[in-house]
């Protein structure tokens, strides 16, 4: 096995499951950001750790962003969005989380594999993943090169970082700029 031509293919797939994302929803997600007073994100393993990259990124652009389960985070609110991460979109925490947050009243977006899910017919706003998931078996997909839900994961990751480019325009700020809110007590 030759480690960069394996890598090479998985890109492939990858660059195949996200051109079959819809870009309407995209720039709905995107939209539903710009107009939360705050925004938070939550998940599990590493669809939670894609959203966390994800919500830096919203915070290097000056957004009010939190992480679901910090010791700081602020409580939610109705002017507020929860951007939930979860392929299969039966994830347990994440259905009580989206339960309180409706109950408050606020908005919810979900980025998954299954638009038939439980947390996607709970959501004002759903991003569906065309990718396999080990978890959820799906006869109609290949399954990818890499393990698991890998390619689920690295999509949503890639179409955070994309949405952080014209997101970034919508507020003002260029993104050879946002450097100065990077960490600096690394």
């Amino acid at each position: 096995m030759i480690i960069t031509d394996t890598a090479v293919s998985a890109l492939k797939e990858l660059s195949d499951s996200i051109k079959s994302v819809n870009e309407e929803r995209v720039k709905t997600l995107m939209q539903e950001i710009l107009n939360a007073k705050k925004i938070y994100v939550t998940g599990a393993g590493r669809s939670l750790l894609m959203l966390r990259g994800f919500a830096m990124r919203l915070m290097h652009i000056g957004l009010e962003v939190y992480v679901v389960g910090d010791t700081t985070t602020p409580a939610f609110g109705a002017d507020d969005l929860l951007i939930v991460g979860s392929g299969s979109g039966e994830t347990l925490g994440a259905v009580n989380t989206v339960t309180k947050a409706k109950a408050i009243g606020g908005r919810v977006a979900l980025i998954t594999i299954r638009e038939d899910s439980t947390l996607a017919k709970m959501s004002d706003c759903v991003i569906t993943i065309p990718a396999y998931t080990d978890k959820v078996k799906d006869d109609s997909m290949k399954k990818p090169i890499l393990p698991g839900g890998t390619m689920f994961e690295q999509a949503m990751l890639v179409l955070g970082d994309t949405m952080i480019l014209p997101l970034a325009e919508e507020v003002g700020i260029r993104t050879d700029r946002a450097f100065s809110r990077h960490a600096n007590l690394e």
